[in-house]
């Protein structure tokens, strides 16, 4: 665990967002009033819906910032600036935070990318016959797959990921375990799995990943930028079909063993979480308008 004493260039980028999703509530609730004094008419009901649609993408973004490890004490400085309607500043005095678990941020996006990779790895084997046969799931299906990916990668370029972690993350090794985790696999359980990770509830990925884009996040280019839908796809193509052209040939000294290897996904790092529930309960947010009466 750390205590960092400022933040990096990437958190900083959230907390601009955070302070500017504040400072855009307080506009907002400071003009309805205005209005609703000078009229005697409350706001309209899309007013009330605007508010709340804002409301729950700050909380969504203030949960990414803590699953990026960026430190409570700063996330609630910004948001209480932005609430105040003080303007946006990075040469703050930041607040001392509590110390930082990075390590338990990195285990939780190491069970997200699993999951993202189990997807992927379903897109890889059934996406294009599924979307001949259904198309509005196949676009269901990209869509949640994209998102995805695009939050994890977010999250990563916040967590400023080494080449080190990026190999533990999303190595060689991972792509290998997700082509087994598939091969072999009858349609039948191709076409469940695609059907309910089409379906599967990822609101709350979608709304932080809209949050974190807004705020420039994930960039171009980085060691995150190759976890996209289709450099997975290709990889776990790859591998089943290189797996398959050794069908029926003669194993050479050794190669048994190396695949082997390749397959369990051993590495240096033999504790990288393979826990793929990555499901959150919808976070309750209380919108407080003083002043305004619906």
């Amino acid at each position: 665990m750390s205590k960092p004493s400022k933040p990096t260039r990437m958190q900083m980028k959230v907390l601009k967002a955070v302070h500017t999703q504040a400072a855009m509530a307080r506009v907002m609730q400071d003009r309805a009033k205005a209005r609703q004094q000078a009229t005697g008419h409350p706001p309209p009901s899309s007013w009330f819906e605007d508010f709340h649609g804002h409301a729950l993408l700050r909380q969504q973004l203030e949960n990414a910032a803590a699953a990026a490890a960026i430190p409570a004490a700063w996330v609630e400085q910004c948001r209480q600036r932005g609430d105040l309607g003080i303007r946006w500043r990075a040469d703050l005095h930041w607040r001392e935070p509590d110390s930082v678990d990075r390590e338990l941020s990195l285990a939780e996006l190491a069970r997200q990318v699993r999951h993202v990779q189990g997807i992927a790895g379903i897109a890889a084997t059934y996406s294009e016959r599924g979307a001949r046969a259904e198309v509005g799931t196949a676009q269901l299906f990209d869509r949640k797959l994209r998102v995805l990916a695009q939050h994890a990668r977010a999250i990563a370029s916040v967590l400023d990921i080494s080449s080190h972690e990026a190999d533990r993350l999303w190595g060689r090794h991972t792509w290998a375990s997700v082509a087994e985790n598939v091969r072999g696999l009858e349609d039948a359980a191709l076409a469940a799995r695609w059907r309910a990770h089409a379906n599967a509830n990822t609101t709350n990925f979608a709304l932080q990943a809209k949050a974190l884009g807004y705020a420039g996040l994930p960039p171009e280019t980085g060691l995150w930028a190759q976890f996209d839908p289709a450099h997975m796809v290709d990889e776990i193509r790859t591998r089943l079909s290189a797996r398959t052209s050794q069908q029926g040939s003669t194993p050479q000294p050794g190669t048994q063993i190396t695949e082997a290897i390749d397959v369990a996904g051993i590495d240096a790092d033999t504790n990288t979480p393979l826990d793929t529930d990555t499901s959150r309960a919808p976070t309750p947010v209380q919108v407080t308008l003083p002043g305004i009466e619906p």
